[in-house]
């Protein structure tokens, strides 16, 4: 029986150290998950002193409201990221937001980083919104049912135009390695909860009333220290009854 156990540690711990997480950007830009923004840098641990993302993002609902979201990401010597994202939402103008992220501690598979970003919010009538959000996220490694996963905390605040002065923005995402004895790590399940989005005008994932849980998956089209090539199939507030789906791709290349 010892020697059971002594083998199935040294299986489960030997998974999590091959586990490789996707490094993507979210439908807002920062590296994350789909509106949470982790504690990495895009090419953190990857040798590379500077770094591209490219991206973008549709997200759609059944009214035909729809966004279309480009991005683009620099890394610098896997500490710092900063980038843009437009929000194309048609009629109802067009959204600039502007982030930024600096990871200040790594161990492991565990991170810190301080972000925040820059929102300039359009309006009918050519009117338009400022507003700003600083966070802390906190990132760690662990197994879930033998499978290596990541949890992301994030704990910030957001200020400007048209917001809460009493409001904390909460959220927690989670990212789960799905059988990689079958997939071999090129498929992730990825998910958050928050009670922000990933600007204050957004599309499909509205987390004015309740909240918003978002899940979807993460597909791998290449994923080696040359490229990434990263695939994002959503689900939008999909507990609630203006639940939305979306789409994504990124590209990134080291230097």
């Amino acid at each position: 029986m010892k020697r059971i156990l002594l083998i199935l540690t040294i299986l489960s711990i030997t998974t999590l150290l091959v586990a490789e997480p996707f490094k993507s950007p979210s439908i807002g830009g920062a590296t994350g998950l789909i509106t949470t923004p982790t504690a990495h840098t895009g090419w953190s641990n990857s040798g590379s002193d500077i770094a591209l993302d490219f991206g973008v993002h549709y997200v759609g609902d059944e009214t035909n409201d729809s966004s279309y979201i480009p991005k683009v990401t620099v890394q610098l010597f896997n500490k710092f990221e900063m980038g843009a994202a437009y929000d194309m939402q048609g009629d109802n103008d067009n959204d600039l937001i502007l982030h930024g992220k600096f990871n200040f501690y790594t161990r492991g598979a565990s991170a810190l980083a301080l972000g925040g970003n820059y929102q300039n919010i359009k309006k009918p009538a050519n009117i338009s919104n400022t507003n700003y959000q600083i966070y802390l996220a906190a990132t760690y490694g662990s197994a879930f049912f033998r499978m290596p996963s990541e949890t992301t905390i994030v704990v910030g605040k957001t200020m400007g135009d048209n917001t809460r002065n009493n409001n904390i923005d909460f959220s927690m995402g989670f990212d789960l390695d799905v059988l990689p004895s079958i997939f071999s790590h090129y498929v992730h399940w990825i998910n958050d909860f928050s009670n922000y989005s990933y600007s204050t005008n957004p599309n499909g994932s509205n987390s004015d009333i309740r909240g918003s849980f978002n899940t979807g998956l993460r597909l791998a089209l290449m994923r080696d220290k040359k490229y990434k090539l990263n695939v994002d199939l959503l689900g939008t507030d999909a507990l609630d009854s203006n639940r939305a789906f979306g789409i994504g791709i990124a590209f990134g290349l080291p230097f």
